[in-house]
């Protein structure tokens, strides 16, 4: 196959995009019609469709630590860096509590209370304010949250920004003030217990000196005093030091305490303790915070609660070795005091068990003036607290909605207008795999093409071609008088067309009567071909020719319904029931010079019959009787009555169907008139849309076709 036939057979099924603004162009009412549809679709949409107006405001996370200790004291060196509080505030926790459900359900609560009768219709109105609600951190180095809501009213954007950021800061308040309650009710019953025990200690010593008659055992305090005055000072703290922890201890040791948070105040001096305390309490009111609304068995809170019993053991283990510690102090401390005791041995019992007594007073004494301390910390913190947010920049926004955006719905629909049309098309030109036109054949092969003939519609009104095609078989037994378009005095498309094909003939026949006898066939049913035959006979007959019409489909008899014809006709003289010929034809009333041979009798055995020497002989004798002889033949696929009349025939006429003949069997076709299966064929396009991608004018066509093609 050499470059040309390369081209021809491997580059015609891509459309070019030539090709495709050809098609574009002929179908130009489709993009007319998808534009509108689609600006209809957009002017309904934005008709139809709310406005949406966004409102934005911006919120500084505050960053100071919250609940510092308040009222300092002398005996505050030795519980230094301890607080209620004692964390910097996380703006990424802010970022996300103010779009939380817990703070947008009370919104919904508090600013639509119709709506939300009961928690389930404030959740489910929450979730539908959080999927309008943004909040994102201004930048990486900011503690300012952007926040933002769409809503069809300006007026509820504004007030669900402002009442998001207050009911956020209402919860954080009433969060930092549960963990203060809880501080002061452990604080509160520690004061009781010490009370208690200081008013035993108090009547022990004095029901002690009553008893014993002491009014003053200063000497031997001063004696001891001198001797222990630094032990006695490390016993005291570590004392204290040990008691907290040992409550703190036992705390832990109680399952039932483990949803309360633990005490803050402790006065253990251990640094590590108070940042596992700290850290506890607050991932403890998380954990709260995020129950809120989902369920304990959520894989988030389940994490959270593992994390949490980590931190719980983490804290044990550390109060656990701190006891270990200050025993291991006290132990030491008590043998130096128990050498100094063996150097008072000589002083009298009294003595010593006054000073033991007074020993424990002051530790209690100690302990009671810093929980009182502590407790009017608590009661400062609570009742003056600092808001850890502030709005930088109140709810505000363009007057414009946000949403629909005209001009890029009106942008869209136009492109939409123009690119579905283009799609579609493309999309069925491409799996188009029938002849389209002329091209098509001219592209595949070197058969000689010498017309087309555009597509003709036969109803009255102009119904539209699938209508026809569906009703193509009761159309075929009423379209008797509409068969025949040519006209005498007629300029349209398809009188030009025949016109055109007739001109191609004569020039192909010449003078004389040889080479004048063709057969009409078509590869396909319903191609047309008997639309054709008899067109181009009117044709050849207006332009006074003589011509023979024969019907040779000896099973439809296509043809001959076209015409008035007698009840025998080529069967019967075929059959041997007629043997003079020129009874059988039918010359036309309307056209003059057109004679009609007809099928007459439809016989069982058309094949049979074809193939006897009748047949010959009838040829012979027509052949120089008329300018013309057209035999309407039926399609070559599928019957061998074709094969049988071609061999007395000079030329074929091959009528291929637009839209129903395969361009894969185009190849072949020049195979088969190659190898002499067909006398001269020549091809005649039929259906041919004039309008589509591939054509120019009808009158632009056809100026090559008057060259000789033998």
């Amino acid at each position: 196959m050499n470059a040309k036939d390369t081209r021809r057979h491997g580059t015609e099924d891509f459309v070019t995009l030539t090709d495709l603004w050809r098609i574009c162009k002929a179908n130009r009412r489709w993009f007319v019609l998808s534009l509108c549809l689609c600006l209809g679709i957009a002017f309904y949409y934005l008709f139809t469709t709310p406005p949406l107006y966004m409102r934005e405001a911006a919120v500084l996370v505050k960053q100071e630590q919250m609940g510092k200790s308040a009222v300092k004291t002398p005996s505050e060196e030795d519980f230094n860096n301890i607080g209620l509080v004692q964390q910097s505030t996380n703006v990424a926790n802010v970022q996300r509590e103010l779009t939380s459900l817990r703070v947008l359900t009370e919104v919904c609560r508090r600013l639509f209370p119709k709506e939300c009768t009961t928690d389930a219709d404030a959740l489910r109105k929450a979730e539908g304010i959080r999927g309008r609600l943004k909040a994102k951190i201004e930048n990486d180095k900011s503690t300012i949250v952007n926040i933002t809501y769409t809503d069809p009213s300006p007026v509820t954007a504004e007030r669900v920004l402002g009442m998001a950021v207050q009911v956020y800061n209402e919860q954080w308040v009433a969060d930092k003030n549960l963990v203060t309650a809880n501080a002061s009710r452990f604080i509160q019953d520690r004061l009781t217990l010490l009370e208690k025990e200081l008013g035993n200690v108090d009547d022990s010593i004095s029901a002690f000196k009553m008893r014993n008659n002491i009014t003053s055992l200063e000497q031997v305090s001063d004696i001891y005093l001198q001797q222990q005055s630094q032990s006695d000072a490390e016993i005291l703290r570590l004392t204290n030091q040990k008691s907290m922890a040992e409550y703190i201890l036992g705390i832990l040791r109680d399952k039932s305490t483990r949803n309360q948070l633990l005490p803050t105040n402790s006065g253990i001096n251990n640094v590590v303790a108070e940042t596992q305390i700290n850290l506890y309490n607050t991932m403890l009111m998380q954990l709260k915070s995020n129950l809120y609304g989902t369920s304990a068995q959520n894989p988030l809170i389940i994490k959270q609660e593992a994390e949490l019993e980590d931190v719980r053991g983490n804290i044990f283990a550390t109060i656990t070795n701190q006891i270990k510690t200050i025993d291991i102090q006290l132990q030491a401390l008590q043998g130096y005091n128990g050498e100094a005791s063996s150097k008072l041995s000589s002083n009298p019992e009294q003595a010593k068990h006054l000073v033991s007594v007074e020993r424990e007073q002051k530790v209690k004494e100690s302990l009671y003036l810093y929980l009182l301390q502590k407790k009017e910390e608590n009661e400062i913190n609570q009742t003056y607290t600092s808001l850890n947010t502030q709005v930088i920049d109140m709810p505000h926004g363009s007057d414009l909605p946000t949403s629909p955006n005209t001009r890029m719905v009106l942008l869209v629909a136009v492109l939409m207008g123009f690119v579905i049309p283009v799609a579609v098309l493309f999309v069925k030109e491409s799996m188009n795999t029938t002849v389209r036109d002329r091209y098509d054949i001219e592209h595949r092969s070197t058969l000689p093409l010498i017309g087309e003939v555009p597509l003709y519609d036969f109803s009255p009104k102009g119904m539209w071609q699938k209508l026809r095609s569906a009703l193509r078989h009761v159309h075929r037994h009423h379209r008797t008088k509409d068969i025949i378009v040519v006209k005498t005095d007629s300029q349209n498309l398809i009188n030009e067309a025949f016109r055109i094909i007739r001109t191609n003939l004569e020039f192909m026949t010449g003078k004389g009567h040889g080479g004048n006898v063709y057969i009409v066939t078509s590869g396909n049913p319903s191609s047309g071909k008997t639309f054709v035959s008899v067109n181009l006979a009117v044709a050849m007959a207006i332009k006074e020719h003589k011509v023979l019409l024969i019907d040779g489909d000896l099973r439809h008899a296509s043809a001959t319904r076209s015409f008035h014809s007698k009840s025998a006709g080529l069967a019967d003289y075929l059959g041997e029931r007629h043997d003079n010929i020129d009874e059988l034809i039918v010359e036309s009333q309307a056209y003059p010079n057109l004679y009609v041979l007809p099928v007459g009798t439809i016989p069982p055995n058309p094949t049979e019959l074809l193939s006897g020497d009748r047949l010959s002989r009838l040829i012979a004798e027509v052949r120089h009787r008329y300018d013309f002889v057209l035999i309407d033949c039926p399609p070559t696929t599928t019957l061998a009555d074709v094969d049988i009349i071609e061999r007395h025939a000079d030329r074929t006429l091959f009528i291929v169907r637009a839209g129903l003949f395969l361009r894969k069997r185009i190849p072949d076709l020049e195979a088969d008139a190659a190898n002499g299966n067909y006398k001269h064929l020549s091809v005649i396009l039929n259906a041919s849309d004039m309008g589509n991608r591939y054509g120019y004018r009808y009158g632009k066509r056809y100026g090559r076709y008057g060259r000789s093609y033998y």
